[in-house]
């Protein structure tokens, strides 16, 4: 900060002398408003400022879509903790509209500086559009954080990347980037973070500049985050979403996916969809659309940057095929844990915006239904007939396409596309019926094979024993039997009631006992173990059944403990293990050479989960797999923590994987393939 200290004559105003002063105030909690005062040693007052609040600054850059353009009406209330640095250079309270380009001191955005006074006054009087995504974000994080915010206006509407070229910088106000770097450094230089939504300039700009589009950006990103000596500073942008007109979609659907791209070519930065949402005219999104964009913003950085659970953008993974049609993988679906609702993708059927096209986007008419699938983050196009070579799946082709595809904290799918099918459309299964098989006496969940198995690799016969837990032992136990009996490899049943199927004839029936089963105070008669039950498990194991110890059953018959099945289970949760909040960590693949994890990709970022840590590894275990436990989150450890691990007891396997909290952690195909690849090696089938 910087002070002016002057010296008086008494009882004038005639300065004699004059300082300035600056200096920094260090260890400032976030928070406000503060009164910064500079006093005497005697205690007098020379100067004062108020209303000042510390926090973190996010630019606002980019075109129309970002400046605000919607209608100003039931927009974003103010907040007392989200301050602006306007266009015109001054901080104040943030309020609808943000942006006054007509204020700016800089001619590239207010135009010809004689009449600026005139048309400012003129604008401030009539002005009825102008809402945008600033403010809601802005409000969604200090509502989540408590941490100030302050946003730096810098966009300006129907702009290029040309306009925005960095190599500009040095014509300062004659330049948008100039301009944009002259108000950052007017806030302090150092920001959290920018927020981008750019993109339709060039879609339709003259001499296709679409085509150099994604090196364009990304070469922006990285002059921005040089020019502010921030190599790793946070860029969120939003895609493109829909534009009413007769123009050819061809460079509007390559900058979209080129935008939706960028988060898997450039590191700290993150792509929200707004394909869903309103205009209130041909281009611009409406002003409810607009909040729902900046709740899709501050999710992902309330994830990213705070360490709440927040969200990520639900986004294409891959295309598989399936019997009459195509199976369409998301990566980073999200749930509302609030919400009450089963987590996944939304609507359930009649999911709108996927197509089939030709080599030159002509549709081929292929889809007559889609809908989400049973793992919850997919969705199955069911098709009329096998596509022809040559074909490609879209999402969102075209300008102006119905799109309806979000999650359950209404994160939006980013339009896709095109995504080649040769290969897939190739590898179609042909139809087979399906075989009615009887319900097996002790099953509460069956999940059969939907083809024959070979006879000479018959299914693997699993028992799921629940029935009592912390967790949502229902749900989870329908899934288990779900995801591994697709396929035919594992046919499973489900006991609530081991009291009455834990026993030496019932056991014998099967190959691998699955425990997903805590003893609690809640659980009823027919969930206890009696000494007989406890004898038949130990026993079976002991004489060679596989054992699948699944997330928190690690933890049951603590209290008292009993040695035997600690030993039994491979040791995990018990009584010292524990876990931080949620959230998506990244899961590694250790050097043990084994059946299970042989062939398996060396890691891959797990859905939203506990990281169970400390947990017991008895003797004898193998780690197959781990987790870094990042120190920065709560309760972080700094360790690779197990969370899969093999064992033996007596002549039975033991397979323990901690992940697998609930339907969203389950629904990893990864975590599946972990899952079923451990069964099957629990059962004895390397």
């Amino acid at each position: 900060m910087n002070l002016e200290v002057g010296l008086y004559r008494p009882g004038t105003m005639d300065r004699v002398a004059a300082r300035s002063v600056a200096g920094k105030l260090l260890g400032v909690p976030t928070g406000g408003p503060y009164t910064i005062r500079l006093t005497t040693e005697f205690g007098q007052v020379l100067a004062s400022a108020d209303n000042i609040f510390v926090g973190d600054l996010w630019v606002l850059s980019g075109q129309s879509n970002m400046e605000g353009v919607a209608n100003l009406l039931d927009v974003t209330p103010p907040d007392s903790r989200v301050a602006l640095l306007g266009m015109d250079g001054k901080w104040t309270q943030a309020s609808e509209p943000l942006h006054w380009l007509v204020d700016s001191p800089d001619p590239v955005h207010s135009g010809d500086l004689k009449t600026q006074a005139a048309r400012s006054e003129q604008q401030h009087k009539t002005r009825t559009k102008g809402a945008g995504l600033g403010l809601p974000f802005a409000v969604t994080m200090v509502q989540a954080t408590n941490v100030p915010v302050g946003l730096v206006a810098c966009a300006h509407g129907g702009t290029s990347m040309e306009q925005w070229n960095p190599a500009k910088k040095d014509q300062g106000g004659q330049s948008l980037y100039g301009s944009m770097l002259r108000q950052i450094k007017l806030a302090g230089g150092k920001v959290k973070g920018v927020l981008w939504y750019q993109g339709e300039s060039d879609a339709m700009g003259r001499g296709e500049p679409w085509k150099v589009y994604p090196k364009v950006f990304r070469d922006f990103i990285a002059a921005v985050r040089g020019d502010l000596g921030q190599p790793d500073l946070p860029f969120y942008l939003v895609q493109i979403g829909r534009f009413v007109a007769r123009n050819n979609p061809e460079g509007w659907n390559a900058v979209q996916e080129a935008e939706r791209l960028i988060p898997e070519q450039v590191s700290n930065t993150a792509v929200v969809a707004a394909i869903d949402l309103e205009l209130d005219d041909p281009i611009h999104v409406g002003t409810q659309g607009h909040k729902r964009l900046g709740r899709r913003l501050a999710q992902i950085a309330l994830r990213e940057l705070f360490g709440q659970l927040g969200a990520g953008t639900p986004t294409f993974d891959k295309v598989m095929p399936t019997h009459g049609g195509l199976i369409v993988k998301f990566k980073g679906v999200n749930m509302n844990p609030s919400s009450g609702h089963e987590f996944g993708l939304k609507p359930e059927r009649h999911i709108a915006g996927f197509s089939i096209r030709d080599a030159e986007g002509a549709i081929i008419p292929s889809i007559y239904e889609a809908k989400v699938g049973p793992a919850r983050d997919t969705v199955v196009l069911k098709l009329a007939g096998r596509p022809p070579k040559g074909s490609s799946l879209w999402y969102g082709h075209g300008l102006d396409p119905y799109c309806n595809l979000t999650d359950e904290m209404d994160m939006a799918v980013p339009v896709f596309g095109p995504i080649a099918l040769d290969d897939v459309i190739e590898s179609m299964p042909a139809p087979v019926a399906r075989r009615a098989t009887a319900t097996p006496r002790v099953a509460r969940v069956s999940a059969t094979a939907t083809a024959t198995a070979r006879a000479s690799d018959s299914p693997v016969k699993a028992l799921v024993v629940t029935g009592d837990s912390v967790h949502d032992w229902k749900k989870t136990s329908e899934l288990l039997a779900e995801i591994l009996g697709e396929g035919g490899r594992v046919k499973v049943d489900v006991t609530a009631a081991p009291s009455k199927d834990l026993t030496d004839e019932n056991l014998a029936r099967y190959d691998v006992i699955i425990l997903n089963y805590k003893d609690t105070a809640k659980g009823a008669p027919e969930t206890r173990w009696s000494e007989a039950n406890k004898q038949a498990f130990v026993k079976a194991i002991r004489g060679g059944k596989g054992l699948v110890v699944f997330h928190h059953a690690s933890s049951a018959f603590i209290k008292p403990n009993w040695d035997e099945f600690e030993q039994a289970v491979a040791g995990g949760w018990r009584s010292q293990g524990f876990h931080g909040p949620r959230h998506v960590f990244s899961v590694k693949k250790t050097d043990a050479k084994h059946p299970i994890s042989e062939g398996l990709p060396a890691g891959f970022e797990h859905a939203i989960d506990e990281l169970y840590q400390n947990s017991m590894i008895t003797p004898g275990s193998v780690v197959l797999a781990t987790a870094f436990s990042d120190p920065s989150k709560p309760r972080g450890t700094g360790k690779d923590e197990p969370v899969v691990w093999v064992n033996s007891f007596g002549k039975g396997r033991v397979y323990e994987n901690t992940m697998g909290h609930d339907a969203e952690a389950m629904g990893d195909k990864n975590f599946q393939e972990w899952l079923k690849r451990g069964v099957l090696w629990a059962a004895g089938r390397d």
